[in-house]
């Protein structure tokens, strides 16, 4: 095991930073990035075990380097920085691409304050350093030492140390203080390695490759098409790799203090807002999560984008109250049970008569089973499906935030209020190449169709990249081909994800969207609103609807459902079932408080 130091000798260093340079910088990190990501993913251990930090770091370096493309050549390196800035908050994957996403905002702050928007000097890297290390530290609620925060402090003591060492004969460089940086980083990740986040925490270690990686750029600066080796990073991966040799993997994993997440669901979203908007939202989320980061940069008026990441275990009083919500995306970080406590329980006070007397929970396993062999799909016709290496994945659109918890629990990556970009960041949290879409409504179909065809564009594109260099469309995250399905409410996407949840990683994506397809096809629903969805209507829907081999009633009731809706819907059905099963309780029956906006009370029978 080595870690790389830099005498200069060789090289040709930079004079200056430059928007140049930072395209290169950033192009050869997206480099590292992606070839490091599965060893990246494997370090994960903290706060979640979830291995996905390699590929959250590589989708929000791609970002940045995507807004970058958007800039005409001659752009200088402040309006540089603040778009890589701009796109990393836009495009960061949980709570390392978070962190990363500040590393570059708190860059562009320092360019932005520079004497030169044009380049930056030794003296101005070092702030950045600096400044790097005090942001990221402060946006984590509850910051822990041996992660990624500490790698950024050890970094920049290391710049600082190589600016007031620095002497007339041997004035101080971008180089040397690029590659005192990286040292740091690299001392840091040494010395914090097994002391509570696995063999090395994720976080730490991809920070201190795009610090290696700066280093490299800086010292091949000359070259116009950025460096063509990678000296520095190369010697540094090698350290990780005998490092994750040397330990036992995942030992210790929870630290002193057991400041592991507990949230049992992970919320992100960009949020439109004022910084002081922002603020208050992250002294709430606080109150009611850990590994909350709220990241942006707002304006000169204090207007800005926000990037918002929490664990939690209510991820609807996640949701801002104030300011615009966009790309909602929620998923499961904690296997459970599909049945589960109704929403209203861990969020907010049920609507009256809106829980079973018996408490019975949530459940379409029983309907799903049943539909799955009665209707198009038969499973007795269909052989077991090859196993498929990365699996498939499930993203369920909803516009009912009081249902994003039961839609979560089925492993679906979870979109509130569907739109594109939305639905392609939750093809890029599901770690899958494939995917089916569950739409709640036409719109929402339309989205997905266009996210289906950006995507396969966009894989088209990144596989003509890396022709020659191993980086295929299978091999990049956001290469995920989408397969929309023809749910259209909220009812049907929760039927047809509970019937496939688990079954994504032996099941053929076309499979897998048949069985979903057949199984939202068998639901009755009927959508009321205004007049239609007054009590006495909502009973009179059901008598009329119910037939006598239908086995539940599902009743999602709406943000103006009337509070004794779901007694009397629930009234109707025992009657029905008394009068023609002779049992009432012959028909299950749920209710859910989805306060959606449209329809004011949606009936769901099979």
């Amino acid at each position: 095991m080595g870690v790389a130091q830099r005498t200069g000798t060789g090289y040709a260093g930079a004079p200056v930073i430059t928007a140049p340079l930072l395209r290169a910088w950033l192009e050869a990190a997206r480099t590292v990035a992606q070839s490091t990501r599965g060893l990246v993913d494997s370090l994960n251990v903290f706060p979640v075990p979830d291995a996905d930090t390699g590929t959250n770091v590589l989708l929000t370096v791609r970002s940045a380097c995507d807004a970058l493309a958007l800039l005409p050549p001659g752009a200088d390196l402040a309006q540089a920085a603040r778009a890589a800035a701009d796109g990393a908050i836009r495009g960061a994957r949980g709570n390392s691409g978070l962190l990363i996403s500040q590393v570059l905002a708190a860059l562009a702050d320092v360019c932005a304050e520079a004497p030169d928007p044009a380049a930056l000097r030794p003296v101005e890297l070092v702030h950045a350093y600096e400044r790097i290390a005090a942001t990221t530290w402060n946006a984590v609620s509850r910051p822990v030492a041996g992660t990624l925060l500490t790698v950024a402090r050890d970094a920049a003591v290391g710049a600082r140390t190589a600016f007031e060492e620095s002497t007339a004969a041997a004035p101080v460089t971008v180089s040397t203080v690029a590659a005192s940086a990286a040292f740091g980083a690299q001392e840091s990740v040494v010395e914090t390695a097994g002391l509570g986040h696995g063999a090395v925490d994720a976080g730490g270690a991809a920070l201190m490759l795009m610090y290696t990686s700066l280093s490299d750029t800086v010292d091949a600066a000359d070259s116009p098409t950025g460096p063509a080796s990678l000296p520095c990073t190369d010697v540094a991966r090698q350290m990780l790799d005998d490092l994750v040799a040397g330990s036992t993997h995942g030992a210790g994993a929870r630290d002193a203090e057991g400041s592991f997440s507990t949230g049992e669901f992970e919320v992100m979203y960009l949020l439109e807002a004022t910084a002081a908007q922002a603020a208050e939202l992250r002294r709430e989320l606080e109150d009611i999560g850990d590994s909350v980061g709220v990241v942006g940069t707002p304006d000169a008026l204090g207007v800005g984008m926000f990037q918002v990441h929490v664990h939690t275990d209510t991820p609807r009083a996640a949701l801002p109250r104030s300011g615009r919500a966009r790309q909602v995306c929620i998923h499961h970080l904690h296997p459970t049970a599909l049945a589960v406590v109704p929403t209203w329980e861990a969020d907010e006070p049920p609507l009256p008569t809106t829980t079973p007397a018996d408490g019975r929970v949530v459940s379409f396993e029983r309907l799903a089973a049943r539909r799955s062999t009665a209707q198009t799909v038969d499973d007795a016709k269909i052989p077991d499906a090859a196993p498929i290496k990365q699996g498939v994945g499930v993203i369920a659109c909803t516009r009912a935030p009081g249902l994003i918890e039961q839609f979560a629990r089925t492993g679906a990556v979870v979109v509130l209020n569907p739109e594109r970009d939305g639905i392609v960041r939750a093809a890029g949290d599901l770690g899958a190449t494939q995917a089916i879409v569950l739409p709640c409504d036409p719109r929402a179909a339309a989205s997905a169709h266009e996210a289906a065809r950006f995507l396969a564009a966009r894989s088209a594109v990144s596989a003509v990249r890396g022709a020659g260099t191993g980086e295929t469309a299978r091999t990049v995250p956001d290469g995920v081909r989408l397969l929309v399905c023809d749910t259209d409410d909220e009812a049907r996407v929760l039927a047809a994800a509970v019937a496939v949840a688990g079954q994504g990683e032996h099941t053929e994506l076309g499979e897998l969207a048949t069985r979903a397809g057949g199984v939202a096809a068998a639901v009755r629903t009927t959508a009321l609103s205004g007049a239609d969805a007054e009590t006495d209507a909502v009973g009179a829907a059901l008598a009329a609807a119910l037939r006598p081999d239908d086995e539940l009633v599902t009743i999602i009731l709406g943000h103006d459902a009337l509070p004794d809706v779901g007694a009397v819907a629930a009234g109707a059905v025992a009657r029905y079932a008394e009068q023609q099963l002779g049992s009432a309780d012959a028909i299950e029956v749920v209710i859910h408080a989805g306060a959606q906006a449209s329809p004011d009370v949606l009936l769901a029978i099979g």
